[in-house]
């Protein structure tokens, strides 16, 4: 019976098998090495795991600002954390609940208590011009007056007759005359008015549309 091959026992080679196997470490050590394969390393250092805790807060929380909070499941428990973005400036906040995270060793706001609303949006305006200034004048709306007559001769007759006693002789004359009217009577009356003296052009509401918004809770 043959002994089995040991680990450590010696291995022999033909020539042309050693020179096979060093044609082709000779090419392998040639070769460019390749790329380096992908690894998925982790991104976050485990040592400073990120945290969402519930808190509460009191008093004004002005954006820039750090505050003492308290977990809200842990009365006991406080941290101070950092108000990047929410600018809470009303004093009478009182145990106000808000949402705080951990990145590292710091302590964030992340969002505080909202609130919905309902308010009116604009979506469409149009120009308008209106009398921004007006002043009073007065004008005439009749005249008044008795009118103007004239009178003018018409005709004229001239008569002659002798008188024998005083041997003389006697002229007579008729005239004849006419009136006409130049002017009739008018009659006039005055009136105030009111004029515009400048205007101006203003933008008006020309539809709008309800719309739902998100802010602070005021306390």
């Amino acid at each position: 019976m043959a002994r089995k091959r040991g680990p450590f026992d010696a291995v022999q080679f033909t020539r042309e098998s050693a020179e096979r196997i060093a044609g082709v470490v000779r090419q392998a050590e040639l070769t460019p090495p390749a790329a380096s394969p992908l690894t998925f390393a982790k991104r976050f250092d485990d040592r400073h795991p990120k945290q969402v805790r519930a808190a509460t807060f009191s008093g004004a929380w002005p954006t820039g600002s750090s505050k003492i909070v308290t977990f809200k499941y842990a009365p006991t428990a406080t941290v101070n954390a950092f108000n990047f973005s929410w600018p809470i400036t009303l004093t009478a906040y009182s145990n106000e609940d808000c949402i705080v995270g951990k990145e590292g060793t710091n302590w964030w706001l992340v969002v505080p208590k909202l609130e919905a609303r309902t308010a009116v949006f604009v979506t469409q305006t149009t120009a308008s011009t209106y009398c921004s200034s007006t002043a009073s004048q007065i004008v005439v709306t009749g005249v008044t007056t008795s009118g103007i007559t004239i009178t003018y001769l018409t005709d004229v007759s001239v008569t002659a007759a002798l008188d024998t006693a005083s041997c003389a002789i006697q002229i007579g004359v008729t005239k004849t005359t006419a009136s006409e009217d130049l002017v009739k009577a008018i009659t006039h009356t005055t009136q105030t008015v009111t004029i515009v003296t400048s205007t101006k052009t203003a933008i008006m509401v020309l539809a709008t549309t309800p719309s739902s918004f998100l802010r602070l809770r005021v306390p």
